[in-house]
C-alpha cells in the first residue's frame, strides 16, 4: 500500500546591489571600495541569512574572474561549500550573477535580453536563469518544480531619458517574457530598478502588462512615490549612508531594489509560494529615513551584520521566501526522507537544520563515541548555530535521532 504525503521546504531568496564589486574607477578605488574587505563583508551577510538563492547586479564585467572571487572569497566560506554559479555573461562594465544552493536546485537554462524592441542595445543586459527544485520522488516521476529568475539593472537617473531607458528596458522583459512564459514555470523579477515611483513607465510594464497571467506582483503591495517620502522609510534599499565618495548619499529614502513575483507564486499555484511576511530590506528597521544606517540604535540585525550592509554597499539586499510544496509517494513501511543540511568542515560555528521540520535531538560524539554535545531539534525550517569552540579539533559524528527513531549519521570535521 503507497500513501502520499505534502511536505514542506523553505528557500530563502536574496537579491543584492554590490556596488562595483572588483570595479576600480576614479570615484570607487581599492582603498574606498576594497575587494578584500568587501569579500569579508559579503561572508558575513550571507552567514547570516544563508540564502538559497542570490542574485546580484554590480559585478565587475571581467570576463567572470570577478564572480568566481565572490563565490570562493565569500560565498563558500565559514565552512559552505554548497553554493554554485551561474555562468559568466555581461554586454558593460557591471554584470549580474545568478548563486544558488546546489544541494537544493541545478540550473538548466540560461538567456539574456540585450536589445529592446527596436533592435537598439540596451544600457545594460537583462539576465534569465531557469532551476529546478532538487526532489528525488518527482524526478523519477519526470516532474519538478521550475523557476525562472529574470535579474536587471535598470538605468539610473530622473531625467526623461534615463526614465525612457528603463521603459525600453522593461518593455523587452515583458516582450521576451510573453513569448517564452510556460505554464509549468514559477517566476521572480529581481533587481536594481532605479525607479522612483509605481507610476513610472518601467514599473507599468512589468506589473500592468495587458496579459494579466504575466503580470509581475508586488509581494508587500506598496505602490506609490517611494522617493524621499517617509511613509516607505520601512522598505526603502538605498543609500546607507549620508554621505560617501564611491558610495551614494542622501540615507535611506529611496526604494530602487525589488523582487517581484508571478501571480502563480503569489497564489502557491506551481509549488513554489511566497511567505507572508518574509519581504524585507535586511537591515531596515523603519527608523532610519535619510539617515546612515548605523547612525544611533538599530538591532534589527546583529551589529557585525549591520556594520557589513552599511561599509558593503550603498544599497541594501532585498530578501524574501519561497515555501517549496512537494507531493511524495512511499510505501507504508518506509520513514519519511529527510536530510541534515550544515556546514562541513566546520570551524567555531556549526550552522544546520533538518530538510524538513522534525522533533528529535542532534548529537555530536567524539571518535570515542562519547557525546560531547546535544541539542534538541525543534520543527522549524529556520538555520540553528552551535558553538563548537570548546570541542578539538578532529573528527566527530553527528546523529540526529527523531522522535519515530529515525536516524541520521554524518561525519563532521574540526578544523
Amino acid at each position: 500500500m503507497c500513501w502520499g504525503q505534502t511536505i514542506t521546504d523553505t528557500i530563502q531568496f536574496m537579491h543584492y546591489n554590490l556596488l562595483n564589486y572588483r570595479n576600480i574607477t576614479n570615484y570607487c578605488t581599492s582603498s574606498n571600495n576594497s575587494p578584500t574587505d568587501k569579500d569579508n563583508y559579503m561572508k558575513t551577510i550571507v552567514g547570516y541569512l544563508m540564502p538559497d538563492i542570490i542574485t546580484v547586479n554590480e559585478m565587475v564585467g571581467d570576463g567572470g574572474t570577478g564572480a568566481n572571487r565572490l563565490l570562493t572569497n565569500a560565498l563558500n566560506q565559514d565552512g559552505r561549500n554548497f553554493y554554485k554559479q551561474a555562468n559568466y555573461s555581461a554586454n558593460s562594465s557591471l554584470s549580474n550573477m545568478l548563486y544558488y544552493n546546489k544541494n537544493k536546485f541545478r540550473l538548466i537554462q540560461q538567456d539574456k535580453i540585450d536589445r529592446a524592441l527596436n533592435k537598439t542595445q540596451l544600457v545594460r543586459q537583462i539576465d534569465v536563469y531557469t532551476l529546478y527544485y532538487l526532489d528525488i520522488s518527482e524526478l523519477e516521476q519526470g516532474d519538478t518544480n521550475y523557476l525562472t529568475i529574470y535579474v536587471a539593472h535598470l538605468k539610473a537617473g530622473n531625467n526623461s531619458s534615463n526614465v525612457s531607458e528603463r521603459a525600453k528596458a522593461t518593455e523587452s522583459i515583458m516582450d521576451y517574457h510573453s513569448i517564452n512564459y510556460k505554464s509549468n514555470h514559477s517566476y521572480i523579477i529581481s533587481g536594481d530598478f532605479n525607479t522612483y515611483t509605481s507610476n513610472e513607465q518601467g514599473f507599468i510594464n512589468l506589473v500592468g502588462d495587458p496579459n494579466t497571467s504575466i503580470r509581475f506582483k508586488d509581494p508587500i503591495k506598496k505602490s506609490g512615490s517611494w522617493n524621499n517620502n517617509s511613509s516607505f522609510a520601512s522598505i526603502h534599499t538605498q543609500s546607507t549612508r549620508v554621505s560617501g565618495s564611491c558610495h551614494s548619499g542622501g540615507g535611506l529614502d529611496d526604494r530602487f531594489d525589488f523582487v517581484l513575483c508571478g501571480q502563480e507564486i503569489i497564489s502557491n499555484e506551481r509549488g513554489y509560494g511566497y511567505v507572508s511576511g518574509s519581504y524585507e530590506a535586511l537591515g531596515n528597521d523603519g527608523r532610519h529615513f535619510n539617515a546612515n544606517l548605523n547612525s544611533g540604535s538599530n538591532s534589527s540585525v546583529p551589529v557585525d551584520v549591520l556594520d557589513a550592509l552599511y561599509r558593503m554597499s550603498d544599497h541594501l539586499p532585498v530578501s524574501m521566501q519561497l515555501k517549496v510544496n512537494r507531493t511524495t509517494a512511499h510505501s507504508a513501511n518506509l520513514v519519511k526522507d529527510n536530510y541534515l543540511i550544515m556546514n562541513n568542515p566546520v570551524g567555531d560555528l556549526l550552522t544546520w537544520r533538518m530538510q524538513l521540520p522534525m522533533t528529535g535531538y542532534l548529537s555530536i560524539l567524539d571518535i570515542h563515541g562519547k557525546c560531547v554535545i546535544q541539542e534538541k531539534i525543534e520543527p522549524t525550517n529556520y538555520w540553528s548555530h552551535i558553538n563548537l569552540s570548546s570541542m578539538s579539533k578532529g573528527l566527530y559524528t553527528i546523529t540526529v535521532s527523531s522522535e519515530d527513531h529515525q536516524i541520521i549519521r554524518k561525519k563532521l570535521v574540526k578544523l
